[in-house]
């Protein structure tokens, strides 16, 4: 009997030291509490030319949402010269693989689609998607270089390039 009350009161020991180590490794305060996740990188970007659309575009983390004019030259008039269709522009990105060259900000690529609302030479509504590389200049100038594709109901598909120039500001 003294042999099981030694091994018993061993095993109690062994219990509360183990016991008492857990609830020191790890208090209450710590298992329980929340801790904020690091809030993503904002920007707005102000678009001056073309890609993705002279306009604005608020972008947090990895995608970003723009709206704005949107120009491009995708038919001829009846003397052979070029006319610019304009469209209202307004869509989400997606950017990518980004990467910094000597500590600038990170250029990157992107995917983008949007909705785009024809406004003269009787382009109605449609879809364009874009894909193509931001390249973070100096400070917040970027530009773009990019391949669309435009989708429109009863006429072809034009695919044409994006380029574009505009400024961003993170906070």
């Amino acid at each position: 009997m003294t042999t099981t009350i030694a091994r018993l009161t061993l095993f109690a020991s062994a219990l509360t030291m183990t016991f008492s180590s857990a609830i020191q490794a790890a208090p209450v305060e710590e298992m329980t509490s929340v801790e904020s996740a690091p809030r993503p990188p904002q920007e707005i970007n102000v678009n001056f030319f073309r890609n993705p659309s002279i306009g604005l575009e608020y972008r947090l983390g990895d995608f970003a949402l723009h709206g704005g004019l949107y120009p491009t030259i995708i038919s001829k008039d009846a003397g052979g010269s070029n006319e610019t269709s304009w469209f209202l522009r307004a869509g989400l990105t997606y950017f990518l693989l980004g990467h910094s060259f000597y500590g600038q900000r990170p250029s990157e690529f992107y995917l983008s689609g949007s909705y785009v609302r024809g406004f003269n030479h009787g382009h109605q509504n449609g879809a364009l998607t874009d894909v193509g590389y931001r390249w973070m200049v100096w400070s917040g100038l970027n530009l773009r270089i990019g391949v669309a594709a435009l989708f429109e109901r009863d006429r072809a598909v034009k695919i044409n390039p994006t380029p574009g120039i505009g400024w961003s500001q993170s906070f």
